[in-house]
C-alpha cells in the first residue's frame, strides 16, 4: 500500500490534488479552517472534489463530520463529456487551473462544460485563459486545446458556461524557453454584461491612452453581451497580454467591483501588464505553477525557463513536486540588459529554472 502525505490546513489544497493525482500517491489534509466560525471545507471546494470524482474512475475521498479532515486516494483520469455546475462563490478559473494540469494526462479526451462566473476575483477569467493559458497548452503539445465563452455570467448570479476540450500526450517533450524576445503587439478583451455599451469604450481608450506611448500595434477587442448570453448580473472586466517576438505572452485582468469605475480598472489593469514586462521573463506569475508542472512530467531530458520573481504560490508548488515527485529544481539568477532605443537604461534579473524531467508517460490514455 502506498503510503500517503500528511499537509494541514487549505491554503495548497488545489497544487496537492494535482499532484496526487499524477503521482498516484494518496494524501491527507488536516485542520482544515479548523480555527474559523465555518470549519472545514467551503461549497467550492466540495464542488471541486465532485468535479475529480466525474472526471476519474476509482478516487476515493473521506471527510470527516466537521470537514476539517479529508482522505484523498487518487484514481486513473479519464475524462470525455462532462457536464458539471460550479459553486457561484468563486469563478471558473479555479475548475480550469486544475483542468488544464490533467488534460494532458486523460484516458480520453476532455470534453467538459461548466457553468457559473466567469469574471471575477482572485483567479484569472475564461479570457485569460482561452488566449494565454490555453497557448502555454499548445506549446507543451496539447495543439487542440479550445475554450468555448458561450455566455457570460458575473458575480453573484453567474449564468456563464464554457466549454473546455483538449487532446492528450503519450509524454511531454523538454521545454527549452529562455529568449523572451521584444514585445511587438499588444491585444487584449474588454467585456461588459448588463450594462451600458458606453463602458467598454472608456476602457479601451483609457488603456489605449497609455499603452500607445510605448507601443504603436494595440488593439483591444470590444464584447459587450445582452440577452441571454450576459448571464444573471451586471459586471465589467479586462484582460490585456502582450505577444514578443518568441512567442512568449504576458498577461493580466481584472474584474470591477460595483464601486469601480471603467477608468480606474482601466489603469490598474495596464500597471500591472507593464508591472509583468518589467519583471522579465517567458512567463508571467499567474501561470508559473503550470509550466513548471509540464517541466517535471516531461522525458528524462533537462528542461530551462527563464521566470521573473517566483511568487509565494510557486515557491509552495515547488516543495511539494519535491515531495510528490522527488525533483530539484536548479535555480540560477542571470543579470539581463534592458535596452531602450539602443541605449542601456540598467540591469535587470531573471531566474532560469532547470530540472530533469521524471520522464512520466500518460499509462491512462487509450489505444484506440
Amino acid at each position: 500500500m502506498t503510503k500517503h502525505l500528511t499537509f494541514k490546513g487549505e491554503g495548497e489544497f488545489r497544487q496537492v490534488l494535482i499532484l496526487s493525482l499524477l503521482s498516484g500517491k494518496p494524501i491527507i489534509i488536516e485542520d482544515i479552517r479548523h480555527l474559523e466560525d465555518d470549519l472545514g471545507l467551503t461549497d467550492y471546494e466540495v464542488s471541486l472534489l465532485k468535479l475529480i470524482d466525474e472526471l476519474t474512475n476509482g478516487t476515493k475521498t473521506k471527510l470527516n463530520e466537521t470537514g476539517t479532515r479529508l482522505f484523498f486516494s487518487p484514481g486513473f483520469i479519464i475524462g470525455g463529456d462532462i457536464t458539471h455546475d460550479c459553486s457561484l462563490s468563486i469563478p471558473l478559473g479555479y475548475y480550469l487551473e486544475v483542468l488544464v494540469c490533467l488534460a494532458a494526462f486523460s484516458k480520453k479526451k476532455f470534453n467538459i462544460t461548466l457553468r457559473g462566473v466567469t469574471h471575477g476575483h482572485g483567479h484569472p477569467n475564461v479570457d485569460t485563459l482561452k488566449h494565454v493559458t490555453l497557448h502555454y497548452c499548445k506549446k507543451v503539445g496539447l495543439h487542440s486545446a479550445e475554450l468555448a465563452i458561450n455566455k457570460h455570467g458575473y458575480h453573484p448570479g453567474g449564468g456563464g458556461e464554457v466549454v473546455f476540450s483538449s487532446n492528450t500526450l503519450k509524454v511531454v517533450k523538454p521545454i527549452q524557453w529562455l529568449d523572451q524576445g521584444k514585445i511587438k503587439r499588444i491585444r487584449g478583451v474588454a467585456s461588459c454584461s448588463r450594462m451600458s455599451p458606453a463602458t467598454n469604450p472608456r476602457v479601451i481608450d483609457k488603456t489605449r491612452g497609455v499603452l500607445n506611448d510605448f507601443l504603436p500595434d494595440v488593439y483591444i477587442y470590444n464584447e459587450h453581451l445582452k440577452g441571454e448570453k450576459s448571464g444573471k448580473s451586471p459586471g465589467h472586466s479586462v484582460t490585456l497580454y502582450t505577444e514578443s517576438t518568441t512567442d512568449v505572452m504576458l498577461c493580466c485582468d481584472n474584474t470591477a467591483t460595483s464601486q469601480t469605475l471603467p477608468e480606474d480598472l482601466a489603469i490598474t489593469t495596464t500597471h500591472q501588464l507593464l508591472d509583468a514586462v518589467n519583471s522579465g521573463g517567458c512567463v508571467d506569475s499567474s501561470h508559473q505553477y503550470l509550466v513548471l508542472l509540464f517541466m517535471v512530467l516531461t522525458q528524462q531530458h533537462v528542461s530551462s525557463v527563464r521566470f521573473g520573481p517566483l511568487t509565494p504560490f510557486t515557491i509552495s508548488f515547488l516543495r511539494n513536486i519535491k515531495l510528490f515527485f522527488g525533483v530539484v529544481f536548479k535555480i540560477k539568477v542571470e543579470e539581463i540588459d534592458i535596452e531602450e532605443s539602443g541605449n542601456k537604461r540598467g540591469l535587470g534579473s531573471t531566474l532560469v529554472l532547470s530540472c530533469l524531467g521524471v520522464g512520466f508517460e500518460n499509462m491512462n490514455r487509450s489505444m484506440t
